[in-house]
């Protein structure tokens, strides 16, 4: 004789659908990692450990309820029923994880920030040294190189060394620092600590 009780509070959690803190979370911890992805030698290491730890909860309480929802017979209804909601947190894990390992957060980020590196650059050629934002960046340390071009640092990025953005016309000047080509004139600049 099938129980006909209906579940108890924790019961009826653990056995549905994923809601809305669950996906929150994963959706959270996603911008997180695709923000530090996207910065120029990474963003700040102990935000990125937090998400990291945050998104390891997620995927244990996905798990959990996935595997109480296939172990009972009154789960696996739900399961198909809202198949949508289940597949959404490993769905933007793999979004995440593949847009971090092709690097396409960091181009992405790059190229709608572009115009605004470009008048940043141009300002601080003329003469103008302040912090503030280019594009989506937030940049400080403007600094000028001769005849060279202008480099500036991106404000939480790197771990021990500090990352920014060279704009040199003429090439890479050799001076303190590592310069990695990106696309015409920009450079990824890397401030030795």
């Amino acid at each position: 004789m099938p129980d006909t009780d209906p579940l108890p509070p924790l019961a009826r959690m653990l056995t549905g659908p994923p809601g809305a803190p669950l996906l929150g979370a994963a959706g959270v911890t996603a911008l997180i990692v695709l923000n530090y992805a996207s910065v120029p030698g990474g963003g700040n290491i102990l935000v990125l450990l937090a998400a990291l730890t945050a998104g390891s909860w997620v995927a244990i309480g996905w798990l959990a309820r996935f595997a109480v929802g296939l172990a009972r017979a009154d789960g696996r209804g739900g399961i198909r029923g809202h198949w949508v909601r289940w597949a959404a947190a490993p769905v933007i894990g793999l979004i995440v994880a593949g847009l971090t390992w092709s690097d396409l957060a960091f181009q992405a980020r790059f190229a709608a920030s572009r115009p605004g590196l470009e008048s940043y650059a141009r300002s601080v050629e003329a003469g103008s040294e302040f912090d503030g934002w280019a594009g989506l960046y937030p940049v400080s340390s403007p600094e000028r190189l001769g005849t060279h071009g202008v480099r500036f640092l991106v404000d939480g990025s790197g771990f021990i060394d500090r990352y920014g953005f060279a704009y040199l016309p003429g090439g890479a000047v050799e001076e303190s620092g590592d310069y990695t080509h990106l696309d015409g004139p920009w450079y990824v600049w890397r401030w030795n600590w």
